[in-house]
């Protein structure tokens, strides 16, 4: 930063293009009392997207300390303004980047986000899921909704509570990566909340039992006096690239964010889309009601449920949704929005207060280098970890053939044959058949009406027996009052309970010819269906412990939480557990009591995440299970690892692919953009040089992504090829490179790994140089210290 002194420098009597040109940004058009270099900036920039805690403010005040001035708060928006002024340029450097390379179509970026998903090659193989992502809402990035001061009921002015005094600004920002507010606000016109709000156990047997806080308006409506946007919705690739962003606006995590974003999927990816969400199961349902729904069918789009957020479903849901039983689904978690937003939440403090536009924007650039430096850097890392869990996964076959041999199971058909069994049984468990339950409702009468009887008795019988003797009449009567009240109370219970119970009416209902009394068979019979309803009441208010405990511990865990929230979760989840073992200890008690006894629990059972899926097997009210193959615990550890091993041998099946797919765009994304800026070298250099500046951004990646394309060929067990194939970028008459695919080269010759690399960074190293030679004349006599630092 530098301050005009007019004896030095007058910067008022440049033009304030030269002084772009010469890497100095003005504060204002005329007469600019502090000018910003580019490199100053360009720090700026990339200080902000590594740690996005980081405002201008503190920056000013670090370089007031190096300039030794005393810092004022003018300065600080001085900066902002010439920030704003280099971040526009860098934009329209962008969009004459892309539309040069033909990249600038409106949905070009989401069509190729990620080259292990999207970079399709000819002949390969076709995959159930065509894509896999996942979407999920955060609301963590609020921006405060700026208000002047109005008046409450009382006439007492109250800041922040009257009109608007937002800042008209005509940018949206944002740019490809965000949903417009109007394409998001047609779902909620074209969806009525009916839908949603009607959605029961018929619909998804996960609908009345869990739904996350977020997705509670009335949870979330007292923030929406102060904050305009709520938080985001994000859907991202299996490998965590950002495909889409939709800003929540005063509200929870409505359905209509998760429409806009799917139907756009739809739109532009096509069909055989598979897509996780944390409500995935209720989503089915809703987007199948909704307008949508025919195109979903139709493009066989696919909601699945994550892995993480599955353990709080229950078990007929996870039998449907859940990746473990889902055919295709390979490994995939589902969870990648989570781990998004673990970085993501940093980026809270800087956006609380900031315009709408500048919101959008930080955001979307915070994404955009999540895109370039972190997703981009790993993916070939995800690559050969996935793989290397799925070969250590499928290693344990041997095992699985020994234990279905000691447990008899003839072939591994069985597995599903039981997996539909227990479908079928949960299914019936969905809802009670209606004359057990009227069974139940005129036992509990008949026991309320049999309770009051007795109690009119005994007080009768109290009342007549009351004549002390000796006493006066006029004593004995006051002492006989209490007794009289008591009579006519026991009286009027036994008569209102008679009519508000409406037994003859349930007898009506039920058919009953004779009153049920207490020894008969219909009676015994529905006290015991009352005992097993209130067995079953145990086990939902244990799961229900069980689930709460598992989502503290997540947010106890969770990145920025502080210390005194973490001893306050602490507290919480000691008094939680006190809870979770009382719970247990009614449950075995109730447990015990049935005939037959039912299996009791041990406190580490109930805490083990995973057992969450075997409640439902703990809830039936009408038969017991004990004896069904799939429902013993050893057996169910087989039937997981089985179906893991299945996933695992799918997950290899579309690693092979991708593999692929990276392995050629590597090849063919370098040769695209120095062939491109080759051809523009001659006639405009400055937007040659910001291509080679654009390559320059992923070619700094690509050793290390061909140093683990290497290690994954190495691997023992490896299936597929680093041969590259014919990509959309393929050049016609392309020589491959030579990869090491473990000793062997791809012409079926012996190479060692060094031999190999060489060639591979010798062959590299000649494209490239070509390429800068040209840019190196043309550029002799500029100045690249300006906007792009290469």
């Amino acid at each position: 930063m530098e301050r005009q002194v007019a004896a030095q420098r007058d910067y008022g009597s440049i033009h304030p293009a030269s002084l772009v040109g010469q890497g100095l940004f003005l504060c204002s058009p005329s007469k600019p009392s502090v000018v910003v270099t580019a490199r100053t900036l360009e720090y700026y920039r990339v200080l902000f997207l590594r740690c996005p805690r980081l405002s201008i403010q503190p920056f000013v005040k670090t370089l007031c300390d190096i300039h030794g001035v005393p810092y004022r708060s003018y300065l600080g928006q001085q900066f902002s303004i010439c920030f704003d002024l280099y971040l526009d340029v860098l934009s329209r450097i962008k969009t004459r980047v892309k539309k040069v390379l033909g990249r600038n179509s409106f949905n070009w970026r989401l069509e190729n986000a990620c080259p292990a998903c999207e970079y399709n090659l000819e002949g390969e193989k076709e995959l159930k899921f065509k894509m896999m992502c996942c979407m999920d809402g955060n609301d963590s990035l609020k921006r405060v909704h700026r208000k002047g001061a109005g008046v409450d009921e009382g006439g007492n002015e109250v800041p922040g509570c009257g009109p608007s005094r937002e800042r008209m600004d005509s940018r949206t920002g944002g740019g490809d990566y965000y949903l417009m507010r109007e394409e998001v606000d047609a779902f909620s016109k074209a969806l009525s909340q009916d839908i949603v709000d009607e959605l029961s156990e018929k619909d998804t047997p996960c609908s009345p039992r869990w739904q996350p806080m977020n997705m509670n308006d009335k949870a979330t409506a007292s923030m929406w006096g102060v904050f305009n946007e709520t938080g985001v919705f994000l859907c991202l690739c299996r490998h965590g690239f950002v495909l889409l962003i939709a800003d929540m606006v005063k509200s929870g995590e409505q359905a209509k964010y998760a429409l806009a974003i799917v139907d756009r999927l739809i739109d532009t990816l096509g069909e055989r889309l598979a897509v996780g969400y944390d409500i995935g199961c209720s989503f089915k349902t809703t987007f199948s009601k909704s307008a949508i729904g025919p195109k979903a069918r139709e493009k066989q789009y696919t909601s699945l449920v994550g892995t993480f957020h599955g353990h709080a479903h229950c078990r007929l849901c996870q039998t449907d949704h859940l990746g473990t039983y889902v055919e295709g689904n390979g490994l995939e978690d589902s969870e990648g929005c989570e781990r998004f937003f673990s970085k993501s939440n940093t980026l809270a403090s800087s956006v609380r207060h900031a315009s709408i536009f500048h919101r959008r924007q930080a955001i979307a650039a915070f994404a955009e280098h999540m895109d370039d430096f972190e997703t981009y850097a790993q993916v070939t890392t995800f690559l050969l970890n996935n793989y290397k869990q799925a070969l250590e996964i499928c290693s344990g076959y041997t095992l699985l053939l020994h234990d279905m041999r000691g447990l008899g199971i003839d072939r591994e058909s069985r597995f599903l044959e039981w997996l539909a069994e227990e479908k079928a049984y949960l299914t019936g468990l969905k809802r009670q058949p209606t004359e057990e339950t009227l069974q139940m409702d005129y036992y509990q009468s008949l026991v309320g009406l049999e309770k009051a009887d007795f109690e009119l008795q005994q007080a009768t019988k109290a009342w007549v027996a009351e004549r002390p003797a000796g006493v006066p009449l006029n004593v004995a009567a006051g002492t006989t009052h209490g007794l009289e009240t008591k009579q006519w109370h026991a009286l009027e219970t036994r008569e209102d309970l008679q009519v508000r119970t409406q037994c003859q009416l349930l007898e009506q209902k039920l058919g009953v010819a004779r009153r049920w009394v207490p020894g008969s068979l219909e009676w015994e019979d529905a006290k015991k269906r009352v005992e097993l309803a209130q067995y079953q009441k145990c086990v939902d208010k244990l799961e229900s412990l069980v689930v709460a405990r598992l989502f503290e511990l997540t947010r106890m865990n969770m990145s920025q939480t502080g210390y005194k929230l973490r001893k306050h979760i602490g507290k919480a989840l000691q008094a939680r557990s006190q809870a979770i073992r009382t719970a247990l200890t009614n449950f075995n008690a109730t447990a015990a009591a049935l005939k037959p006894p039912r299996r009791q629990l041990d406190w580490e059972q109930v805490v083990e995440c995973t057992f969450l899926a075997d409640f439902d097997l703990l809830r039936d009210v009408r038969q017991d299970v004990r004896g069904k193959c799939w429902a013993e615990p050893h057996v169910r550890m087989v039937m997981d690892r089985y179906f893991k091993i299945v996933r695992a041998r799918e997950e290899i099946e579309r690693l092979n692919i991708e593999i692929r797919r990276v392995a050629t765009y590597l090849d063919d994304e370098g040769h695209f953009l120095l062939t491109k800026a080759e051809e523009l070298a001659p006639t405009d250099p400055d937007l040659a040089y910001q291509v080679l500046v654009y390559h320059r951004r992923r070619e700094r990646f690509y050793d290390l992504h061909w140093k683990r394309l290497r290690e994954i060929a190495k691997l023992p067990g490896f299936s597929g090829t680093l041969w590259p194939g014919i990509g959309k970028l393929s050049r016609k008459g392309r020589l491959p490179r030579v990869r090491s695919n473990e000793s062997t080269g791809l012409d079926g010759q012996e190479h060692s790994e060094d031999e190999a690399t060489d060639v591979e960074e010798e062959e590299a190293n000649e494209d490239f140089e070509e390429a800068e030679s040209i840019m190196r004349v043309a550029l002799d006599t500029r100045n690249t210290d300006s906007f792009n630092v290469p």
